[in-house]
């Protein structure tokens, strides 16, 4: 028997990575797996920067003739290309850019200024506002619910183009709620709610009935979560969600995240690596980057993310949009997708995401408006937010916004 420092010095060696390298090459030829450059350059596999990164290979013996790796027969490039066509498919061709007009995007650091180039007057117009006055323009008939949802839809769709922000598009959907808010206003002359008529992006991790929600994962395309059971799927909604429909809220995208979460930059196997509008020689920041990137491109002016480390806090700083993550269990959470559901070591929140601070007071009293603490077990007792000091701490966002 080898000893443990004997059979260490071999695991690490230079020869015995260069094998296992080797062995995966031929498992790949034997799969038909092809070199991966369709999208941001991904090799097909990690590169063995360190020998411990190559333990996650361990199972494919370097002495053996044959590849013991169980390759699916549609091997993941294809299927994430396939989502990504779909993706594409879902946008109006009205909508869609030319190739010279996304090369341009592609050569360009900034790319802040390339969604208003391609949209109507009236549509950069209403973009333009921050959450609280699109809410008040709905209110008192400026704007149509219709008329708003159009703009919020036809900007995401030019941003994913040129951004790669998205997971889920649901525009007709967005567009058919708006159209039966416009009628009940129209009809009665009153809002449905306090955010009635306002377009919410969310980050892949909130379940919405009649669509799929993967968290960046390929193995998840077409399900909830992995659940492919037509009698399961899109069964769920979270809270967070139903509550911001019942407020009249419209949601029209669930927006990228890294795969697995818990990372300062947004990148997955499904959409590639979603890079800041500003600087796209920089990253977007993560795990709620999509979300960012998108309100940094004029797609969405509030957003849902999650945030435990920063997740919402981290991309907001990199794109230049306002943030903020409450106390874990003051806002619904349940039912919202996770990497490591059940774990309590380290409490995730949902967050809120928006191109002003007023944006950010607006979700919030919204949120509270709908007494979560009656909804779900909660370990903090509610606060009336006539009470609460966040004043203080939007007096200070509010400073910085007018420098």
């Amino acid at each position: 028997m080898q000893a443990p420092e004997e059979r260490s010095s071999r695991l690490f060696s230079s020869e015995y990575i260069t094998s296992h390298v080797k062995k995966l090459e031929l498992c790949s030829k034997q799969s038909g797996i092809k070199e991966h450059s369709a999208h941001r350059n991904s090799p097909p596999f990690p590169q063995f920067s360190s020998p411990s990164r190559l333990l996650f290979f361990h199972s494919v013996n370097p002495s053996s003739k044959s590849c013991s790796m169980s390759i699916p027969s549609s091997n993941w490039q294809t299927r994430a290309a396939e989502k990504r066509k779909s993706l594409l498919a879902s946008i109006r061709d009205d909508w869609k850019l030319s190739p010279e007009d996304l090369a341009k995007a592609k050569s360009q650091r900034d790319i802040t200024g390339v969604v208003p180039e391609h949209l109507k007057a009236a549509e950069v117009s209403i973009l333009a506002k921050d959450a609280p006055d699109i809410v008040n323009h709905l209110k008192d008939g400026t704007y149509s619910a219709l008329q708003v949802t159009t703009a919020f839809c036809k900007a995401p769709a030019i941003a994913y183009q040129i951004g790669d922000c998205l997971h889920e598009i649901f525009f007709d959907q967005a567009l058919e709620r708006a159209k039966a808010l416009h009628a009940g206003f129209k009809e009665t002359g009153t809002v449905s709610g306090p955010l009635h008529g306002l377009p919410i992006s969310l980050k892949d991790q909130f379940h919405i009935k009649g669509v799929y929600t993967t968290m960046g994962y390929v193995g998840w395309i077409g399900s909830n979560l992995g659940i492919k059971d037509p009698n399961q799927t899109h069964k769920i909604e979270n809270q967070i969600t139903t509550g911001l429909l019942s407020l009249g809220a419209g949601l029209c995208c669930q927006t990228g995240l890294p795969q697995t979460l818990l990372f300062g930059e947004t990148k997955n196997n499904i959409i590639g690596e979603t890079l800041n509008p500003h600087n796209q020689n920089l990253s977007c920041g993560g795990s709620s980057g999509g979300d960012d990137a998108l309100q940094a491109l004029g797609g969405s002016v509030l957003g849902v993310g999650t945030d435990i480390g920063g997740s919402v806090r981290i991309p907001a700083a990199f794109n230049g949009i306002f943030s903020l993550k409450p106390t874990p269990e003051r806002v619904l959470y349940r039912d919202v997708a996770n990497t490591n559901t059940g774990q309590n070591t380290y409490r995730p929140t949902v967050g809120f995401l928006s191109t002003s601070v007023g944006g950010l007071e607006l979700a919030l009293r919204a949120a509270f408006s709908t007494k979560p603490w009656e909804q779900q077990w909660c370990r903090f007792p509610p606060v009336k937010m006539s009470s609460m000091n966040i004043g203080a701490g939007l007096e200070v966002m509010e400073q910085l916004q007018s420098r």
